[in-house]
């Protein structure tokens, strides 16, 4: 932790300004990883951008949430003064606003993370499940909160009950599915989208939460899609209409919601079955073929170590003790996108045997 004030102190006081202004706070409710969970925005617009990434998971009202989130509006709640000295910024991003720089405080019971722009503060009291999201304004909300929102308040959370949150995608059945790992431009997402329609739920093409002890279980955290949309229109052209709703992404992308026409073909999770690294091939047919546990992790935890604070050694940890228990394949994706479905089918297959 930087030298300075303990963050659950700065929590404290951060929460106890907004509890003093949260009268007609809008309330949203989910069921996310099988558990309650609560959002409260400072106004309807905002808590609408922050949440329609959970559509698909959300509940009626449960008696106790296991986790509050507070989404406050700069504009009605100041922050504390900062008792760290941030680092300076490195400039490293130029003026990509996706390109944040990040500071991580903790203490025993306290998680915190600070844009170092200014524009965001994330926190968790681990203890008591309540946790807070502030933002300088609406128009501040970066592209990738709108996508994976709350990522890094959901693995802080998650870590007690034995899931983290990682950087892939996950398509299956009740029965079990797969977990589809990779850099950018692998094919993740084009895999995960080329199985809509097929039989194969969606649980996610950027970010999934895995539990590694006893059987893993893949838990869906988000009901968004990106893609870039030349290569949507060609590849994919039944899901072409999705454009009509999308929302500006990262480098060239475009960013959709799958619960408003494909809400039948999502699921809140699965028992993992096995990992796949995409590969784009020359062949016309898709096809599988035995990897290493090792080239798996290789695969997943680099972009996920740099997505997420903490420690990054029980992270791997995590990640490494998950991909132990499942067979690990190489998936060639062929030109002949609609061949994916099934070669994922029969290595789902062959694992549950």
């Amino acid at each position: 932790m930087p030298p300075g004030g303990r963050p659950s102190v700065y929590f404290d006081e951060l929460l106890a300004r907004i509890r003093a202004s949260d009268r007609g706070w809008s309330e949203r409710r989910y069921r996310i990883a099988g558990r309650p969970v609560r959002l409260l925005g400072s106004s309807p617009a905002l808590l609408h951008c922050l949440s329609r990434a959970f559509d698909h998971l959300a509940a009626p009202p449960a008696a106790e949430p296991a986790l509050t989130v507070h989404i406050a509006d700069g504009a009605r709640i100041g922050l504390p003064p900062c008792p760290w000295e941030l680092p300076p910024r490195s400039g490293k991003g130029g003026s990509d606003p996706e390109a944040a720089e990040l500071m991580h405080v903790r203490d025993e019971r306290v998680d915190g993370l600070l844009r170092l722009d200014g524009t965001s503060v994330s926190a968790l009291d681990r203890e008591a499940g309540i946790a807070v999201l502030w933002l300088q304004s609406q128009e501040s909300v970066p592209r990738s909160e709108r996508a994976a929102p709350l990522r890094a308040i959901l693995d802080w959370w998650g870590a007690a009950s034995g899931w983290r949150v990682v950087h892939a995608g996950a398509v299956g059945t009740a029965n079990g599915g797969a977990l589809l790992v990779g850099r950018a431009g692998s094919g993740k997402s084009t895999s995960v989208l080329a199985c809509l329609g097929s039989g194969l739920s969606y649980a996610g093409d950027d970010g999934v939460a895995v539990s590694a002890g006893g059987t893993p279980f893949v838990h869906s955290l988000y009901c968004t899609a990106k893609l870039e949309p030349d290569h949507l229109r060609r590849a994919l052209p039944h899901l072409a209409p999705a454009l009509d709703d999308s929302e500006v992404a990262h480098l060239g992308k475009r960013m959709f919601f799958l619960s408003r026409d494909r809400s039948a073909e999502l699921t809140a999770g699965f028992p993992l079955r096995a990992v796949l690294l995409p590969r784009v091939s020359d062949t016309q047919q898709s096809a599988t073929r035995p990897a290493s546990a090792g080239a798996g992790l290789l695969a997943l935890a680099p972009s996920t170590l740099l997505q997420l604070p903490g420690s990054r050694a029980e992270r791997l940890h995590h990640m490494a003790a998950a991909l132990r228990q499942v067979p690990t394949h190489v998936l060639e994706l062929g030109r002949d996108l609609s061949t994916v479905a099934p070669a994922i089918r029969a290595v789902l297959d062959g694992a549950g045997r």
